[in-house]
């Protein structure tokens, strides 16, 4: 398995891109500052400077470098199902929670890069949600034309809230799950993901097909 490099041999535009993730977990869009973000790198607000124009261009980068590879893995999981035929619900909520939430592991680079996709997604921000709406609505609409192919017999708003349930599930463990393990004294960084998207997979289907 390939190591990560030590933080010190990082350059300063990645330290910077680090922090960042983290400022941004802890805080929200609108709640981190570039200069708290080059105080936890360990680099000057020159960094800044030299890499992006503001703190929305850095944000630019520092979503879609989350979002690219979770939807690059759905869109082959869509197409996969595609070529197969007519995929169930079941199908095409496990495709989309397991190419994201599975490869999210339980601990390293690949968790947090997913819960800065989740917590992206659910940023109040409007200029959060300028940045994601763009980058996150190709595979969304994939994933909708999906699952009203499953669901054809369902009137407009019912499908509305079996997309609402879809992705709620699909984003709420990982933005307000924690709170949860810790009042249900569960260790959150024990949760072995790719079973847990094959849980919820089945939990939401399991539901959705009742309405069928």
């Amino acid at each position: 398995m390939k190591q990560e490099p030590p933080r010190g041999d990082l350059s300063s535009r990645e330290r910077f891109l680090e922090a960042a993730d983290d400022q941004f977990i802890a805080h929200g869009y609108d709640g981190c500052t570039i200069r708290a973000i080059a105080a936890q790198a360990g680099t000057s607000l020159a960094s800044l400077s030299r890499n992006w124009t503001s703190k929305r261009h850095l944000f630019e980068e520092v979503f879609r470098r989350h979002f690219d590879p979770i939807h690059q893995a759905q869109h082959s999981s869509f197409d996969a199902l595609e070529q197969a035929g007519d995929p169930t619900i079941r199908e095409i909520v496990a495709a989309f929670f397991g190419s994201a939430l599975g490869r999210s592991g339980t601990a390293g680079e690949n968790r947090k890069s997913y819960l800065v996709y989740c917590c992206a997604l659910a940023d109040p921000s409007e200029e959060a949600r300028t940045i994601t709406r763009p980058l996150v609505t190709p595979v969304r609409g994939r994933l909708i034309a999906l699952m009203r192919r499953a669901m054809p017999t369902l009137d407009e708003q019912t499908f509305f809230f079996a997309m609402n349930v879809v992705l709620g599930v699909y984003l709420y463990p990982q933005t307000h799950g924690g709170r949860l393990a810790g009042i249900m004294n569960i260790d959150a960084a024990t949760i072995e993901w790719q079973k847990a998207a094959e849980i919820l997979a089945e939990f939401v289907s399991d539901g959705l097909s009742k309405h069928q």
